[in-house]
């Protein structure tokens, strides 16, 4: 218990400390950040010892007569360990990127806080607990994607706003319908509706859930809040496509699928027939436009949304092998976009280069960023020696032993448009003219590149040997299918 406690405390104690630091040297500050941090990941790691070594954590009470808990299993244990990992790297690419940028101190301070709330959400052992870091994470994320704080920020930070408590009051309708019919929010005794069986009324609960998550999980239309919030500064736009905000609707939707229904109810529910297509769609949709955007982030943007129905389209397999292959993808999609984001982050503090058409050449004066960019490209794809390989693998033999072969098929078609959309960058990057590059911007370049090339390192490695995640894998597809 203590160290789950400690983990959820690291960054909010570390936010608070830096908000009410004055005047610190950018030196201290940054210390204090990274030993923040690096507590927060620590602990993290032990919580899933733990967990995957069989023990139970759990930290409960009640509010106004409703039961929360804190209580991770293996699928929150995996999402802890992503946002744990992820926010260490961000945050030491944070100390380069953000070194001429003002506000730091507001910066720092709600990165932190962010951290805690993110881990908050992964380790949540009931519906309410999800639901209010879920709801936090919203308001600790906002100062972030209008740091900038000009006109363009402001208008991204409204819609982000607006998206998010349209989609979180749905899902408190529904949160109160299922405490209705289950009597229960915990997850700890199976899925909750499992009980009950068909009723009617199912299927627009599901709805409700579907779209509440939706939002923060892209699914296309209610993604349109994603790419305008590309005005946060490069490492927040990182944490929110591969880390936090992104994933904790994706989350949120495996928990429903799973922990909530539970995939034997959700095989007898006409509805839930339909959310592979919306996922298939999505997957297609969002690489298509994501070829069309001149802008790198924006192209990112899209890109995100297309991914992130890869992971939903497993889970709605209902089937290990989906399941499976949306795991692998949670932990392989986050090291590579990341990678992506960081290496555009670089270019653009690097060269005042943002626009696809221009990054003739760059390759030749930021090598190791652009050769790091490639590797996660050829992530994109799917392409061995990468860990999105064994994800997609996974993703197809679900698709086919669950009876949706064609989906299969949207996964091979997906997989040769993000060469279209990636591949002539990396190319052009290194044939372009070297003589009309810009000079040097700002940042600590050292600081930026560092955790960009071991990203993709570890990219490499855990496609070389997927051994090295498939235990936790394995833990979450146990943990929902076999009792």
């Amino acid at each position: 218990m203590t160290d789950i406690i400690l983990a959820l405390l690291s960054g909010l104690v570390g936010g608070i400390v830096i908000a009410l630091l004055p005047q610190a040297s950018n030196r201290l500050r940054n210390t204090l950040v990274l030993l923040f941090s690096v507590a927060g990941a620590v602990f993290s790691w032990r919580v899933a010892g733990t967990v995957f070594s069989g023990g139970t954590i759990r930290l409960s009470g009640e509010i106004a007569g409703l039961a929360w808990s804190l209580q991770p299993d293996p699928l929150g244990t995996v999402f802890g360990l992503i946002v744990a990992t992820l926010w260490l790297f961000a945050t030491v690419y944070s100390f380069g990127y953000m070194a001429d940028e003002p506000r730091q101190r507001t910066y720092y301070a709600f990165l932190l806080i962010a951290f805690s709330v993110a881990l908050g959400v992964a380790f949540s052992g009931s519906l309410l607990s999800l639901y209010l870091f879920y709801e936090l994470l919203t308001f600790a994320t906002y100062p972030l994607v209008i740091h900038e704080r000009n006109d363009e920020a402001i208008r991204a930070g409204v819609k982000y706003i607006a998206y998010s408590l349209c989609g979180a009051g749905a899902i408190l309708i529904a949160i109160v319908v299922t405490h209705g019919w289950a009597g229960s929010l915990d997850f700890a005794g199976g899925p909750l509706l499992a009980r009950g069986g068909l009723r009617p009324g199912l299927g627009w609960l599901l709805g409700l859930y579907v779209a509440g998550f939706g939002v923060k999980a892209a699914i296309m239309p209610l993604h349109r809040w994603l790419p305008e919030a590309m005005i946060a500064p490069t490492p927040i736009s990182a944490l929110l496509h591969a880390v936090a905000v992104v994933y904790s609707g994706v989350y949120g939707i495996l928990r429903v699928v799973y922990s909530v229904f539970g995939h034997e109810l959700m095989a007898q529910m006409n509805f839930s027939r339909a959310l592979p297509w919306v996922a298939g769609f999505t997957i297609l949709a969002g690489v298509i436009i994501a070829t069309q955007q001149d802008v790198l982030k924006r192209r990112l943007a899209y890109h995100t949304i297309s991914q992130l129905s890869y992971i939903l389209l497993g889970a709605f397999t209902l089937h290990p092998w989906g399941l499976a292959g949306a795991i692998f993808h949670m932990i392989s999609y986050s090291t590579l976009k990341i990678t992506l984001f960081f290496g555009a982050g670089i270019v653009a503090k690097q060269t005042t280069k943002i626009r696809v058409s221009d990054m003739g050449g760059v390759g030749w004066q930021l090598p190791w960023t652009m050769a790091s960019f490639g590797v996660a490209s050829l992530g994109m794809i799917g392409m061995l020696p990468l860990n999105t390989f064994w994800s997609k693998y996974y993703l197809m033999r679900g698709s086919v032993a669950g009876g949706k072969w064609p989906f299969a098929l949207v996964l091979i078609i997906s997989g040769f448009i993000n060469a279209l959309c990636f591949l002539p960058t990396v190319v052009a990057a290194f044939t372009g003219d070297r003589d009309q590059l810009s000079r040097e911007k700002g940042g600590n370049v050292t600081l930026m590149v560092a955790p960009t090339v071991l990203l993709a390192g570890i990219a490499v490695l855990l496609g070389l040997w997927p051994g090295l995640v498939w235990p936790g894998v394995e833990a979450v597809v146990n943990s929902f299918f076999i009792r």
